[in-house]
C-alpha cells in the first residue's frame, strides 16, 4: 500500500481506514513506508478490524535507522536507514501495489511496482497520484471504491 504521509482531512482518513479494514478481511498483509498520513490510516484501519499482532500481518518499511518513527499501528517495523531508496523494497515487497492518494514517494512507489511486474491498483478518488496514475499508466487498474479494489486485486492475483 502506498499514499501520502501528510495529515489527511476526515475524509481521506476514513476512506484509508476502509481499505486497511477490508485488506484485512480478504485476509490481504499490509506493507507500506511505515509512516503518518495515508499509511497510518490503512493501518489503523486493519488493526481495529483484527486487533494488534493478529494474521495478517501490518508491515512498515521505514526510511530511517528510528524505530521510533514509525506508526503505532504496525506489527513490524524494518528501519532500513534508505531514505526514499526505501521506496523500492515497500514497491516490491507485496504481491501487488495499492495506490491511495500520494505525491511524489508514491508515484515512484508506483513506476517501481509496474517496472518489476506488480500489479497496481489505483483507488481513484482518493485524488493525488492515484488519480494521476489511473489517468496516465494504461497497466494500472483504476478503481472507484474500496471494494472495487479487493475485487481486482482477487482477479490480479489469482
Amino acid at each position: 500500500m502506498v499514499g501520502d504521509g501528510r495529515a489527511l482531512e476526515a475524509d481521506e482518513a476514513r476512506l484509508a481506514e476502509e481499505l486497511g479494514a477490508a485488506l484485512v478481511r480478504a485476509d490481504f498483509g499490509i506493507v507500506c513506508g511505515g509512516l503518518a498520513g495515508v499509511m497510518e490510516a490503512v493501518c489503523r484501519g486493519a488493526v481495529k478490524e483484527r486487533g494488534k499482532g493478529q494474521w495478517p500481518p501490518v508491515i512498515g518499511i521505514l526510511p530511517s535507522y528510528d524505530l521510533a518513527g514509525g506508526n503505532a499501528y504496525l506489527d513490524v517495523a524494518i528501519p532500513s536507514g534508505m531514505g526514499h531508496a526505501r521506496n523500492a523494497l515497500v514497491a516490491a515487497a507485496g504481491d501487488a501495489v495499492v495506490c491511495v492518494g500520494g505525491a511524489m514517494g508514491a508515484l515512484s512507489e508506483v513506476a517501481l511496482a509496474r517496472k518489476i511486474g506488480r500489479p497496481v491498483v489505483a483507488l481513484r478518488p482518493s485524488g493525488g497520484t492515484a488519480a494521476l496514475v489511473a489517468k496516465a499508466i494504461p497497466t494500472v487498474t483504476a478503481v472507484d471504491g474500496v471494494q472495487d479494489a479487493i475485487a481486482r486485486l482477487r482477479e490480479l492475483l489469482a
